[in-house]
């Protein structure tokens, strides 16, 4: 049988009067030549769409800036601004761009936007005494053509170095689209590379057997009679020395298409499922990243072929059987590997599981609980069934009212928010309750609530495993001038720069007034940032800087400074 690189076509077209015509996309094409590079230099990437992050696929493309920022942002198709969105993490500063053809585009890590469109923010952030910012806008408010300026490139939110964050969405669905399908130049003859190669024995759940590495051999024989395969690999191109995520990949078994997926389109909502599609025990362990040439069963994601299977082979028969994995990037360069694998009973191994265990499972609401513990995972929450431990030990410090509760382990992902509920050792009328917080610490993180009370139990929603535990937070919030003291002088355009920091790593809210008027300051982890602008006149002024912490501990500091 005569192979051919199999993919799934982006959208259906379908001719039908019940949508607008802006919604209709060519069946098997992307609009080429319709989106330009929204930079004025060459595109070098150091991210694609696909690659495997934290939680979540990449959504689009990560385009260098030299190592700068603010460089010139263009919008890459005429349309109109939609939607401006603000905010400490995440993307940072970010503009969404709607287009006549049924696409928005998304700019994000942003510095300040083109002069209307920036004393427009900055207007509605004075009015709204917020400088966290979601909100939409209507098609005649910002009209735009094509390469006309935007905005400046930066490295605000979740960024890690200066870069522009570049998305091609679907405008009625939301769903990410992989701009290098739309014939950006970004030269690539380099194909893709499969680095190495997995066997998992799916007798048993991929959580309780770690899976055995494939050398490079014609034959490979193992233990596991029911088996499924993973893979690392990776891509280049021609312009830049980073490493990328590999676009598509298909398995073979004696000419039969065992599995395929192909990753052109992920909407934010499915993104999740990336830790059902990883060995995620592997990625967070040493953050390799193995992708499954299998569908586990509580993954949902639609990035695998319908005409495929799911991956799973029977080796039973103990014969030999032909195996070929084929990757591709998007410019169509493609690898393959291929060996034998045979079933071989004298090396199976049976795996003895933990005893005293709750037994988990995909698509069923699970309940584990301990005397003084309870947690409740929907019937998403797994994509594999788990043999949950759930433990107790007694608190290390004064300040746990409860158990430190053991959530099996973090190497098992969770899929969407569970609620978990530990009983208190303090009594009812201990003024202390109101101070009380919930933390979870799930690989070197913290995850910190303020969560509900019923009785002596307080309840809060965690998207990971780890260690829980009740915490008393009578520590107010610390807040530092960051390179300046009081008394400085100011020149317009300089950069005041306030440090508020929790000793639990959660802010509930930190403001600025100015002589008695809300200042704006932009926002970057702990640090809070003011430009010298008009806001702020020449001479003596009084800054007080507010900052709570969710139990309501609050910390004001006043500060005394001059504008030259």
């Amino acid at each position: 049988m005569k192979k051919t690189f199999y993919y799934i076509p982006l959208i259906a077209f379908i001719i039908t009067t019940a949508y607008p015509l802006a919604a209709q996309k060519h069946a098997l094409h992307y609009p080429q030549g319709y989106f330009s590079n929204p930079l004025d230099i060459p595109i070098q990437l150091a991210a694609n769409f696909g690659e495997i992050r934290s939680n979540h696929f990449h959504m689009g493309l990560d385009i260098r800036t030299n190592s700068k920022e603010n460089l010139p942002v263009y919008a890459a198709a005429s349309g109109y601004i939609s939607r401006i969105k603000i905010e400490k993490y995440g993307f940072g500063r970010a503009i969404y761009i709607t287009h006549p053809n049924g696409y928005t585009t998304l700019y994000a890590h942003l510095n300040n936007f083109f002069p209307a469109l920036q004393a427009f923010l900055e207007n509605k952030q004075y009015a709204d005494k917020s400088w966290q910012q979601d909100f939409l806008l209507q098609p005649d408010e910002f009209p735009i053509t094509k390469n006309s300026f935007i905005a400046y490139s930066g490295n605000t939110g979740a960024s890690q170095g200066p870069h522009l964050h570049f998305e091609i969405r679907d405008t009625e669905t939301g769903s990410n689209y992989n701009p290098e399908l739309f014939g950006f130049q970004i030269p690539d003859a380099i194909a893709p590379v499969i680095a190495s190669v997995y066997l998992y024995n799916r007798q048993y759940s991929t959580y309780s057997v770690p899976p055995q590495l494939i050398k490079k051999t014609d034959t490979v024989t193992t233990g596991f009679s029911t088996v499924s395969i993973g893979i690392s690999a990776e891509d280049k191109n021609n312009t830049s020395p980073f490493k990328y995520g590999i676009y598509s990949a298909q398995l073979w078994m004696d000419d039969e298409l065992i599995n395929a997926f192909t990753l052109d389109n992920i909407a934010y909502d499915e993104s999740r499922d990336i830790n059902g599609a990883i060995d995620y025990s592997k990625f967070i362990q040493s953050r390799a990243g193995i992708q499954y040439l299998f569908r586990l069963p509580g993954n949902e994601i639609p990035i695998y072929s319908d005409d495929a299977g799911e991956g799973l082979i029977d080796l039973s028969d103990s014969l030999p059987h032909t195996i070929e994995i084929f990757v591709r990037d998007v410019s169509g360069n493609i690898s393959s590997r291929s060996f034998v694998l045979q079933y071989s009973a004298a090396l199976q191994k049976n795996y003895a599981l933990p005893a005293y265990t709750t037994l988990c499972v995909p698509d069923k609401k699970n309940t584990v609980q301990t005397a003084n513990a309870k947690a409740v995972f929907s019937e998403h929450a797994f994509y594999d069934t788990v043999r949950f431990i759930m433990a107790e030990q007694a608190p290390a410090t004064a300040n746990q009212p409860s158990s430190i509760i053991q959530l099996h382990n973090i190497s098992v992902p969770v899929h969407d928010a569970y609620d978990l509920s530990i009983r208190t050792t303090l009594p009812q009328n201990d003024l202390r309750r109101n101070k009380i917080v919930m933390q979870l610490t799930s690989s070197g993180n913290r995850y910190t609530k303020k969560g509900s009370w019923e009785g002596d139990w307080m309840t809060a929603s965690f998207k990971n495993l780890g260690t829980a535990k009740l915490l008393i937070d009578t520590i107010a919030p610390v807040i530092t001038p960051v390179s300046w003291k009081n008394g400085k002088t100011f020149a317009t355009g300089q950069s005041l720069i306030i440090r508020c920091a929790d000793n639990l790593e959660e802010l509930d809210n930190c403001t600025a007034f100015l002589d008695g008027n809300w200042l704006l300051f932009s926002k970057k982890s702990d640090y809070f940032t003011y430009k010298m602008d008009e806001h702020c006149a020449p001479g003596a002024h009084q800054l007080v800087i507010t900052a709570t912490d969710l139990v309501g501990n609050t910390t004001v500091k006043t500060f005394s400074f001059s504008k030259k």
